[in-house]
């Protein structure tokens, strides 16, 4: 168990080929690095970071074009990639176990196939591994509610999209509150829109992922409205020895939607010598 202090977040930046990036670290234990989604900064885990700090040492970035990662070169997965290297590196740790949802579920899986030496364990949700008919649309419709005089649409639209119709109507406030979390800073609309147009280019990780060697944990909404749950399953059909985690009620945020049991099942596979529900 981490000491107090361990348990106060701490913000980082290194620099990384394609510029600064930066993020926060909480806790004491082995490493594992949460990758966020599209647009998101570190602050769109809310209180995950510290629970997970109780058992691991946290690192969590702000993505490319966004945050404290705002400089730089624009958002592209290989940029992405070299930036999580530079900061494991710069966090001297030679092997993280890492977490990633939505767009940091792929950014997990294209850096565990690009130094599979470097990754103890994955897990990745609602991520898709290339970008399909339905997803380029999708994207589109992001990049409009942006490119807008209000951005705050997006937000709104996003966290729509997010949670499932019965986990909207149970936990009202909370969805409320994650509008907040997923409505980007006006400062960070240019590199969301530059993470959108990389998106919408033909990017494919797929023929990558027969290279990850770490154990990796799949977990996928059946709801899911923005990446399509086939698209994740995939995943876990293409990625030697990977579990999947289909949670029936959940949308886009099964990690949140799947409550206390995902949770659990998730933290005693990033250290094994945890029991569930300890």
């Amino acid at each position: 168990m981490p000491g107090r202090r361990a348990l106060y977040p701490t913000t980082f930046r290194v620099d990384a080929p394609g510029g600064p990036v930066g993020g926060r670290t909480v806790g004491d234990g082995p490493p594992v690095v949460l990758v966020a989604g599209l647009g998101a900064t570190s602050g769109v885990w809310g209180d995950l970071p510290f629970r997970l700090a109780r058992r691991f040492r946290v690192i969590a970035p702000d993505n490319r074009g966004v945050g404290r990662s705002r400089d730089g070169e624009p958002f592209t997965i290989d940029r992405a990639v070299a930036d999580l290297e530079a900061i494991a590196s710069g966090h001297g740790v030679e092997r993280v176990s890492m977490l990633g949802a939505s767009l940091g579920g792929t950014l997990g899986l294209a850096f565990a196939a690009a130094h599979p030496g470097r990754v103890a364990r994955l897990v990745v949700a609602s991520c898709a591994a290339r970008p399909s008919p339905y997803t380029r649309r999708l994207f589109e419709s992001f990049r409009a509610s942006l490119a807008g005089p209000d951005p705050r649409p997006f937000g709104e639209l996003l966290t729509t999209l997010a949670f499932a119709p019965e986990f909207h109507r149970r936990f009202t406030g909370l969805v409320g509150d994650a509008t907040a979390l997923y409505g980007p800073d006006p400062d960070d609309l240019p590199g969301v829109l530059a993470q959108l147009d990389h998106l919408r280019s033909d990017w494919d990780v797929m023929p990558r992922l027969e290279l990850i060697a770490a154990p990796t944990l799949v977990l996928a909404g059946r709801r899911d409205p923005i990446v399509p749950f086939e698209e994740t399953e995939e995943i876990a059909s293409r990625v030697a020895g990977a579990s999947l985690v289909a949670v029936d009620d959940a949308s886009h945020s099964v990690l949140l939607e799947g409550g206390r049991e995902v949770l659990d099942r998730v933290v005693a596979f990033l250290d094994p010598s945890i029991a569930p529900n300890t």
